[in-house]
C-alpha cells in the first residue's frame, strides 16, 4: 500500500504572492507585476513537479531468502521507478525494519521515466522473528517548496533461526529399548512389529491367531493353531525441556544463559533428528509451549522457529513447568532438561517425571560463570542421587558451530551457444573467469 502526501514546506511563497497581488491592485507597477508572475510561476511549477513525483514514483522490494540463521547474510533487491516526466533529484528512503544491524535506508535519485536498482546486504547477528519494512520515501521539487512523502506500509516477517552447533554426545535417548529398528525382544503387548509365530496355548487371545500359518501347517486330521508374536516396540522419542523462568537466567546478549539454553536445545534437536529419533519441545513463556515429538527434517525447522522467538519471559518456576509436563510425558521415553536455576525446589518436579518411567538427563547452565548468583554443583550431586546424569555448561563452552550459508551473489558465465550458467563460488573455473576479465551479464537473481 502506497500513501502519498504533498505538503507545502513554508508559507512564505503564498504570502509573497498575496502581498505582491495586493500591491499590484492598489499600486500597479511593472516590477511588482514581474515579481508576482515569477513567484506565482515558481509556485505553480513546483507544485506540478511535486504532484508528478507523488504520482509517478514506485518502489519495489524483493527479499532473496525467506529465512536465515545467525551468521547468515540477508540480501534485498530494490527497484525504484519513476513513471513521471519530472526527475527526482534526490530521494531519502527510510527503512523501519527492526532487524538488528541491518537497514535499507539510503539516499538516491532517479530521472524522469527512468528506473534505478540496487542491492542491500546485512549480517544476521541475533536470532528472533523480525519485521522488514515499512518504508518511507521523502523527496521534493528542485526549489524545495513542497515536500513529497510516499509511505509503503507493507511489511513482512523475517525469521532468524538460532545457530546449530556440533556438541559432544551428551546422552543417548533411552526407553524400553534403544534405536528405531526392531529390537528382537518378545513382548506380550500388541506392537507394530510382528516377530514370528508359535503354537497356541490356552489363554492366548483369539485376535492373535495367524490363520494363514494355521492353514498352512495344519496336518490332516490334526488341526493346530498358531498365534503371532510381537517384538518390543523401541522408544527413541526425546523431549527437550527448556527453563525460561526470567528469574533463573543471567548474563546479557549472546553471552547469557538464555542464549546458551536455546543453542543447546537447537543443537540437541538437530543431532537427535539426524539419528532418526523423534524429538519434541516443552517450555513455558506466557503459557505452556509444546511441540509434539516427530521425526524428519521438517520437525527441526518447527523447533527452530519456536526457539527463534523464545525468550526468558516466564514467571513460572521450573519445578511447576515439570509438573505441567507430567501429563504430556509418555512411558519409556527420554527427556533432556536445560536450566540455569540453582534452586533445589525444582528437583521435586524431577521426581514426578521419573515416576512416569522416563530416562532423564540434565544440562545445567552455571549461573555463576555468567555473572549470576548461585551454584549448581549441589544440584548436580542431588540429580546423581536420583539416578539422573548431567553436565554442567559454563560460559565459554566451546560450541563448534556448523557452517552457515554465506549467501553471495552468483557469478555468471555466457557460453558460446548463448547459454548462461552459474559458476560456483570459490571454484577454479570462477578464478579463471575473473582472471580473464569477464563480467556477469546480469545482476543478482
Amino acid at each position: 500500500m502506497v500513501v502519498t502526501s504533498v505538503k507545502l514546506r513554508s508559507a512564505i511563497g503564498p504570502i509573497a504572492v498575496a502581498v505582491l497581488l495586493f500591491l499590484q491592485i492598489f499600486s500597479p507597477a511593472r516590477a511588482v507585476l514581474f515579481l508576482l508572475l515569477v513567484v506565482s510561476g515558481v509556485l505553480a511549477v513546483s507544485y506540478f513537479w511535486a504532484r508528478e513525483l507523488g504520482r509517478g514514483i514506485q518502489l519495489r522490494r524483493f527479499r532473496r531468502y525467506g529465512w536465515a540463521q545467525v551468521g547468515d547474510i540477508i540480501e534485498e533487491r530494490f527497484i525504484l521507478r519513476n513513471d513521471g516526466m519530472m526527475p527526482a533529484l534526490w530521494i531519502d528512503i527510510r527503512d523501519h525494519s527492526n532487524l538488528p544491524g541491518y537497514s535499507a535506508s539510503r539516499a538516491t535519485g532517479v530521472g524522469g521515466r527512468a528506473t534505478t536498482r540496487w542491492t542491500t546486504e546485512g549480517s544476521c547477528s541475533q536470532r528472533g522473528i523480525y519485521t522488514l519494512g515499512p518504508l518511507e520515501l521523502h523527496t521534493s521539487d528542485p526549489f524545495g517548496l513542497f515536500d513529497v512523502t510516499l509511505e509503503h506500509r507493507y511489511s513482512e516477517s523475517f525469521v532468524v533461526y538460532p545457530p546449530l552447533a556440533a556438541i559432544p554426545r551428551l546422552f543417548e535417548p533411552r526407553g524400553n529399548s534403544r534405536g528405531s529398528a526392531r529390537t528382537n525382544i518378545r513382548t506380550l503387548d500388541l506392537t507394530t512389529n510382528a516377530g514370528g509365530v508359535r503354537q497356541y496355548v490356552p489363554g492366548d487371545a483369539l485376535n492373535r491367531i495367524h490363520w494363514r500359518t494355521t492353514a498352512r501347517r495344519s496336518m490332516p486330521h490334526h488341526e493346530e493353531l498358531f498365534v503371532k508374536e510381537f517384538d518390543l516396540e523401541p522408544s527413541g522419542d526425546l523431549w527437550i525441556l527448556v527453563d525460561m523462568d526470567t528469574n533463573a537466567h543471567a548474563g546479557q546478549g549472546l553471552q547469557s544463559t538464555e542464549e546458551y539454553a536455546v543453542i543447546l536445545a537447537a543443537s540437541l534437536a538437530n543431532e537427535m533428528l539426524l539419528a532418526n529419533h523423534a524429538v519434541g519441545l516443552f517450555t513455558h513463556t506466557d503459557g505452556p509451549l509444546i511441540v509434539p515429538p516427530r521425526k524428519g527434517h521438517q520437525q527441526l525447522w518447527e523447533i527452530l522457529r519456536v526457539l527463534a522467538g523464545l525468550h526468558a519471559e516466564s514467571t513460572v518456576p521450573f519445578g511447576e513447568v515439570l509438573s505441567l509436563f507430567e501429563p504430556v510425558a509418555g512411558r519409556g521415553m527420554s527427556a533432556a532438561i536445560i536450566t540455569p536455576s540453582p534452586e533445589p525446589a525444582w528437583l521435586s518436579g524431577v521426581g514426578g517425571v521419573l515416576r512416569h518411567g522416563l530416562h532423564m538427563h540434565a544440562l545445567l547452565l552455571d549461573r555463576a560463570s555468567f555473572g549470576g548468583a548461585g551454584n549448581v554443583d549441589g544440584l548436580f550431586q542431588a540429580l546423581a542421587d536420583l539416578g539422573v546424569a548431567g553436565h554442567i555448561i559454563d560460559k565459554g563452552f566451546p560450541f563448534a558451530f556448523l557452517s552457515q550459508r554465506r549467501r553471495q551473489r552468483p557469478t555468471y558465465r555466457t557460453l558460446g551457444t548463448g547459454r548462461v550458467v552459474v559458476v560456483e563460488r570459490g571454484s577454479q573455473e570462477e578464478a579463471e573467469w575473473i582472471a580473464v576479465g569477464a563480467h556477469a551479464p546480469g545482476g543478482s537473481v
